[in-house]
């Protein structure tokens, strides 16, 4: 689905996939403290749930999540208030710093969404369901993301950011 994308991104030209590289690079600053959480949410469920603890699980869960949230804050702040000066350390050139800029002020405030996304997963996992977070996924992440990727560039083309907002809808979805 990422090979897709960048294809859409491609057609900008060339400082719009620098941007788009600047802003992947920030990406997974973003992404660490949702993932990080959700898979140790997954063992923490897995364990409680295995021993009879449904409150203690629920509880877990609400914790997950708000440091879940809360760290993504803390790492959207900076990129939110300097995006300029956090593209230029990847890429020196002013149409990319632009381009990268306008995808952090555009993605950034959707990773909480994505905070969701992850934490339920690894609860939905952790409970024995590893099915309905695989299928949710792949539907909002990949076919819902490419129809709407392949939609969108021929309703609106040359307008770059309802393509990169192809993911955190798919994340909010």
């Amino acid at each position: 689905a990422n090979v897709f994308t960048q294809s859409y991104i491609n057609s900008f030209g060339k400082a719009c996939m620098g941007g788009w590289t600047a802003y992947s690079k920030v990406d997974q600053f973003l992404m660490l403290p949702a993932q990080s959480i959700a898979l140790s949410s997954t063992t923490f469920v897995g364990q409680n749930l295995g021993i009879g603890q449904v409150e203690r699980t629920k509880k877990g869960a609400r914790i997950a999540l708000a440091l879940s949230v809360g760290f993504s804050v803390l790492i959207m702040i900076p990129i939110l208030l300097f995006p300029g000066p956090i593209v230029s350390f990847f890429n020196g050139d002013p149409e990319v710093i632009d381009y990268g800029i306008l995808m952090l002020r555009w993605i950034t405030p959707f990773y909480l969404a994505f905070c969701f996304n992850q934490i339920y997963a690894g609860v939905l996992r952790g409970s024995g369901d590893s099915t309905g977070p695989t299928v949710i996924m792949l539907l909002s992440f990949v076919v819902f993301r490419q129809i709407y990727m392949f939609l969108i560039s021929r309703a609106m083309p040359g307008a770059v950011v309802p393509i990169i907002m192809g993911y955190p809808i798919g994340w909010a979805l």
